[in-house]
């Protein structure tokens, strides 16, 4: 699908950059792909972090530990050069487009629109292929039957997210939260009389995991030893099942570590041919979870983080599903804590509730 490789792109950050978004929760969720239009059909609101990409560090701050010299690169996973569309494929017309449109909406709140139907079409056609299934009735049928869509839904999310992330991903949202965020926080509860030392991040778009660990590598490399009397804990969720169980297993291949900082590299993983094997101990600080950040319900038992994650995940949505899972995240945070989304997303129109704060070359939100 050569008018979309664009949308697949994933462009490193550079240094008045147009930073790449990572991944849905589905990190639960998935890592979607970057596209320059909302899941909605209408353009995302233009990122504010262009015009703060000048701004200079906070005062005191650690020298930054990202190799620049790697930002700018292009580099386009193998998987996302093949195309969705299937010429012997079946087709859907315009009312079974809606039909399963509709029904991924009510589950997961993620929006097709009509100039993406060849998407859904295309990755749908996969499940009937799986199935041994001629027509797309003939799988609405399964997928709707209470009885088989239990075990298929898992599936479903699958094809129609994008998992696709690595090491790394956005370096100036790790220097803000190794050098800024993470310190604010730690500081504030050691001050607190009841002395609480537990620290909670969430990577509600964790993908295979690549997110997660990063920070958790952070955590053990530059945070434990300022502050060796807190515990710290991160939950990385998604709504695709197949990638949580690759993130449980901590082995990636070159693709994922390409933007690793080579001491990085060295300390926390064994290599073992063309795989890199991420070690116990940064694992043992990620607790892997399924999630559906559209299911209210769920997401009520999502509490006390101090640092969310959800980059990449509100571009699958609607005004009227953002404004949902943005709610529920708010509602997830410690006050005090931040809130982080992908570059080419915004909160515009969406929640008033956060304080905008701005960092070099990126922005978080803050609950207060």
């Amino acid at each position: 699908m050569a008018s979309e490789l664009f949308d697949k792109f994933r462009f490193s950050q550079g240094a008045a950059s147009r930073p790449t978004p990572s991944p849905l929760g589905g990190d639960a969720s998935s890592a979607p792909a970057p596209q320059q239009a909302s899941s909605s059909g209408t353009p995302s609101q233009p990122s504010t972090q262009g015009s703060d990409a000048n701004a200079s560090s906070s005062p005191g701050s650690a020298p930054s530990m990202f190799d620049k010299s790697q930002f700018g690169q292009i580099f386009i996973p193998p998987s996302l050069l093949t195309s969705d569309l299937n010429s012997n494929a079946p087709k859907m017309d315009e009312a079974t487009f809606k039909k399963f449109r509709d029904f991924v909406y009510e589950q997961c709140g993620i929006s097709f629109t009509e100039n993406k139907k060849y998407l859904l079409e295309g990755r749908i056609a996969k499940r009937l292929e799986a199935h041994n299934l001629t027509s797309f009735d003939e799988y609405f049928r399964l997928i709707s039957s209470s009885a088989s869509a239990r075990d298929e839904l898992p599936s479903l999310f699958e094809v129609v997210t994008i998992n696709e992330t690595y090491f790394f991903r956005n370096p100036p949202q790790f220097e803000a939260l190794e050098q800024v965020i993470l310190p604010e926080i730690l500081k504030a509860k050691q001050a607190l009389p009841s002395g609480a030392k537990k620290l909670r991040i969430w990577s509600a778009a964790s993908s295979s995991g690549e997110e997660a660990y990063t920070m958790s590598m952070l955590i053990l490399e530059r945070i434990k030893p300022q502050f060796p009397g807190f515990q710290f804990e991160i939950v990385a969720s998604d709504i695709n099942t197949a990638v949580l169980e690759k993130a449980r297993t901590g082995v990636y291949k070159e693709y994922s570590v390409r933007n690793m900082p080579q001491h990085y590299l060295n300390k926390y993983f064994t290599q073992e041919g063309d795989k890199y094997i991420l070690s116990p101990e940064v694992r043992n600080q990620v607790k892997f979870m399924c999630v559906n950040l559209y299911d209210t319900p769920t997401m009520r038992s999502m509490t006390s983080f101090d640092v969310i994650f959800c980059c990449n995940v509100l571009i699958y949505f609607d005004t009227q599903a953002k404004q949902q899972v943005v709610a529920n995240l708010y509602d997830a945070l410690n006050k005090g804590g931040y809130l982080f989304i992908g570059y080419s997303e915004s909160l515009h129109g969406v929640s008033k509730a956060f304080k905008l704060v701005h960092f070099p070359k990126t922005i978080a939100y803050k609950k207060e």
